[in-house]
């Protein structure tokens, strides 16, 4: 299972709020939820600095996974707030509300995910619901709990605008976070961009997260916990399918960048009954 920090507590640590003591604190509360309960047994487990990842075996009995996390995010949450006394106000909510889970079938499949949480966590298959929708998703899932801004841009977008729009991207800091399907070629180039910046990245991709191949110039980012790839639904190359991920992206950003759009074209046609929305540039 995997459990994020809250926006709000990530925005307030810059970023990090699960670094130094605060990582001490959750191993410690991870391997007392086995000491109390003689039906739960916790195993592998990293803390990366906005989320964490853990392995937890339940025999069947008294305990629910649910209790079981309640628990766990609450102890952990009482033992932050001693550790800071009044730093951090009551009002700041310190885990997002839901986890991640995955069920475990087989002891290869343990083995495996044992061995990637020791090695390279963000390389887990997560699988997750998210304002409604269902995911999987490889990277840092705590990047959906922020103020995501929708990335689009029409293939034929004029040098001048793209130029522009090239700089904003490298610019970006990292209290933005990004999320598109980074299809088109003015798109690819913004995100070449994006990707030497410090903002989180949110990649919708047209393939499926088993069959892909992941770009070297992504692992960076990926090791950095600032990307987040989710797979699609709709995965076929033509253009209905890039219109529903399109509207995915839409639906879920806050905010939109939409450097470009072509008259009558795909993404002039998706947008013409929101054209009162506010589009905002990083």
């Amino acid at each position: 299972m995997t459990i994020c920090a809250h926006r709000e507590f990530i925005r307030f640590a810059h970023g990090k709020p699960f670094g130094g003591m605060e990582s001490a604190i959750i191993a410690q509360e991870w391997e007392r939820g086995g000491q109390l309960r003689d039906d739960v047994f916790p195993g592998a487990f990293v803390v990366m600095p906005d989320h964490f990842h853990g392995l937890i075996r339940i025999r069947k009995g008294r305990s629910e996974l649910g209790h079981v996390i309640g628990a766990f995010k609450a102890a952990v949450s009482r033992a932050i707030r001693r550790l800071h006394d009044t730093s951090v106000p009551g009002t700041i909510r310190l885990w997002h509300r839901n986890y991640y889970e995955m069920i475990v079938r087989t002891p290869e499949a343990e083995r495996n995910i044992r061995e990637y949480i020791r090695m390279n966590p963000w390389k887990l298959v997560l699988h997750a619901v998210h304002r409604g929708q269902s995911f999987r998703m490889i990277g840092n899932p705590a990047l959906l709990n922020r103020e995501t801004i929708a990335m689009l841009c029409s293939r034929n977008c004029p040098p001048a605008v793209l130029a522009v729009a090239k700089e904003h991207a490298q610019s970006a800091g990292s209290s933005h976070c990004f999320i598109s399907g980074f299809h088109s070629p003015p798109e690819k180039a913004i995100l070449d961009m994006l990707l030497g910046s410090d903002a989180g990245i949110i990649c919708c991709p047209a393939w499926g997260i088993d069959t892909m191949r992941i770009p070297t110039a992504w692992l960076p980012a990926l090791e950095a916990n600032r990307m987040l790839i989710l797979e699609m639904r709709a995965r076929a190359g033509d253009l209905a399918a890039a219109e529903a991920r399109n509207r995915c992206v839409l639906d879920l950003a806050e905010k939109r960048w939409i450097p470009h759009i072509s008259p009558d074209g795909l993404l002039d046609r998706l947008l013409r009954p929101r054209k009162g929305d506010t589009h905002v540039a990083p």
